[in-house]
């Protein structure tokens, strides 16, 4: 579907606010149309933190030593002010800001983690449900892969889908872009992810273990290349040992089961299909990497291990049109390998029949929601808001209307390419390659003689020799 009268809008605001340079001051970004998260810090102390590497043997680039400063926090529509934290005062109101992410750290503009002293639901959603503390403020508004990365969750109906809202942020009188105001991955049985309060588990796979106070191993092909298990629920300064040793032995029961093919009696299969199936659709380079849940209502038997919601949508549409997201790599990518490979075909059945079930209503559902955003007055705010941050930042645009048109046609092309993979089980076959450096995204390695070998990528075989 073509969207030209959406290029007529789009040049007309491009042209509009390329012929002045934009100001800056409260007021100006007030009136752009997305609401205004004002943070003003005591004292004007401004968010800090270090920068570490991995150490040998382990990867990744994050930060350390953020520092949580206390301040105020008010919320607008235009010129009507939607929340007010309060001034801070420590578990009375207010709130603290520091630096969140991993190498996303490293960028001028940073994500940021907000955690109130009060309860509120930062979305105004008028429902005290949806009051929680904790809030996250990420960059992720100059694209749309995020809100589609979430819609995708929200149609495979994976437990919880955070709820978020486009903004420009101000801190301490100054404009610092525009990011997306989103509902931080915990628990909470009332809006988010929903485990019991005594007896529940939410553990993160993840590549930033080092980074962290606490974490644990498993035996098998969960902790290798360096990923181990961390604490999103209970927060590591509040789990016992007793409880890490419960969730570290229910882990390895589940890998053997998945090695030894009894694995339904240990994971919820569904949640699992449903997880996988999201990134495919997505075509996500690193669906395996970190940022991936998972959760155990509680300690019962009847409890089974569940995936949780998707997270992290930087790697979307990356892949080709008629690849697969899922990393097959036995030392690499989770348990997805061993379950597709599975003699128990319990498991590729569930995700083959969640696939012809769904695929026509996901696809319209998508295409839908793609262009009624892009119709919507939300968009045409975001868009001058995003003409205004890549001032800022001196960066380049993602124009909103030209996104809507190439998602719309990529999902459509890869629907169509990936269904008869899907259905005739020939999405692994062998290709052999010599040294290319080309391969190297897709690999995720550089191809060369030190890494001679056999890789399995996106449903294919490469020999490097």
């Amino acid at each position: 579907m073509k969207y030209k009268f959406l290029y007529i809008i789009s040049f007309i605001l491009y042209a509009h606010n390329c012929l002045a340079q934009h100001s800056f001051d409260i007021a100006s970004i007030r009136q752009l149309g997305l609401i205004t998260v004002e943070i003003t810090t005591v004292n004007g102390e401004i968010p800090t933190c270090d920068y570490i590497s991995a150490p040998e043997g382990s990867m990744g680039h994050t930060c350390t030593n953020q520092n949580k400063v206390p301040c105020k926090i008010d919320i607008y529509d235009h010129d009507n002010i939607l929340y007010s934290s309060g001034e801070y005062v420590k578990g009375v109101s207010g709130a603290t800001i520091k630096i969140n992410g991993n190498t996303s750290s490293y960028a001028d503009n940073k994500p940021y983690k907000i955690k109130l002293q009060k309860k509120a639901d930062l979305l105004q959603r008028n429902d005290d449900r949806f009051e929680d503390k904790n809030w996250r403020l990420l960059k992720d508004a100059v694209t749309l892969k995020t809100m589609i990365g979430l819609k995708v969750n929200e149609l495979l109906s994976l437990p919880w889908t955070p709820a978020y809202k486009p903004c420009n942020v101000i801190l301490n009188g100054e404009y610092i872009g525009c990011y997306l105001l989103i509902e931080s991955v915990e628990r909470n049985s009332k809006c988010r992810l929903d485990v019991n309060k005594s007896t529940g588990y939410i553990v993160e796979r993840d590549a930033y273990w080092w980074n962290e106070n606490k974490y644990f191993a498993t035996n098998y092909f969960s902790s290798a290349k360096g990923y181990r298990w961390t604490w999103k629920y209970p927060d590591e300064d509040d789990v016992t040992l007793e409880q890490e040793e419960y969730i570290q032995d229910y882990i390895n029961t589940v890998e053997e089961s998945i090695k030894n093919g009894t694995y339904e009696q240990y994971i919820d299969v569904l949640s699992f299909a449903r997880w996988i199936l999201a990134h495919d659709i997505l075509g996500t380079w690193d669906s395996g990497g970190s940022n991936l849940y998972v959760m155990k209502y509680d300690n019962s038997e009847n409890s089974l291990l569940q995936m949780a919601n998707l997270w992290d949508f930087d790697t979307c549409f990356s892949m080709n049109k008629n690849e697969f997201s899922r990393y097959h790599d036995a030392t690499y990518d989770f348990y997805y390998h061993y379950l597709f490979n599975s003699s128990n075909k319990i498991f590729s059945d569930t995700y083959k029949q969640l696939w012809n079930e769904q695929k026509t209503t996901i696809l319209n559902e998508l295409i839908s929601f793609i262009n009624n955003y892009a119709l919507s007055n939300e968009a045409t705010a975001l868009q001058l808001s995003r003409e205004y941050h890549a001032e800022k930042w001196n960066t380049d645009i993602n124009n909103i209307y030209q996104e809507a048109e190439y998602y719309q046609e990529w999902l459509t092309d890869h629907f169509n390419l990936i269904d008869p993979l899907i259905n005739t089980n020939t999405n692994i076959h062998e290709v052999s390659c010599k040294k290319d450096t080309e391969l190297y995204h897709l690999l995720g390695i550089k191809v060369n003689s030190a890494n001679k070998g056999i890789y399995i990528r996106n449903g294919r075989k490469y020999v490097v020799k």
